[in-house]
């Protein structure tokens, strides 16, 4: 809707403020004012603000709604990678678990044979000497 002046409109001015109209006659609005004591210019001035304020984005019951129903869609898919996410770790975790226990096996393996090669050493420096 335009934000132009008043003049040259007649009758009710539909003014749709995001999903809600707004019915606002700006003429039976002046002349409201009028009778009760402003002046035209008053009057004139008063509606314009109205109708600017009118035609400026307000929120209504269904927004809030519409925003509810978004929020509630946005909580599921949070719940949802946060499972995912969990699932994740777990399955890390136990990729990690295995991996630490065949390093401690290999680490066995080679301590080990450490030992046993540097017993060997020594048997063999025994004979040598």
């Amino acid at each position: 809707m335009s934000k132009a002046p008043l003049a040259g409109k007649q009758g009710a001015c539909y003014i749709r403020a995001m999903s809600a109209q707004v019915l606002f006659n700006p003429l039976a609005y002046i002349d409201r004012l009028t009778r009760g004591g402003f002046s035209p210019e008053q009057a004139r001035a008063s509606a314009e603000a109205l109708e600017t304020a009118f035609s400026e984005s307000v929120a209504t019951k269904a927004d809030v709604g519409e925003v509810r129903h978004d929020m509630e869609l946005l909580k599921r898919d949070l719940a949802e990678v946060e499972g995912r996410l969990k699932r994740e770790l777990i399955e890390v975790e136990g990729r990690l678990k295995l991996e630490v226990s065949q390093s401690k096996t290999v680490l066995r393996w080679v301590f080990g044979f450490n030992l046993v090669l540097i017993g060997a050493i020594f048997t063999i420096l025994k004979f040598v000497r």
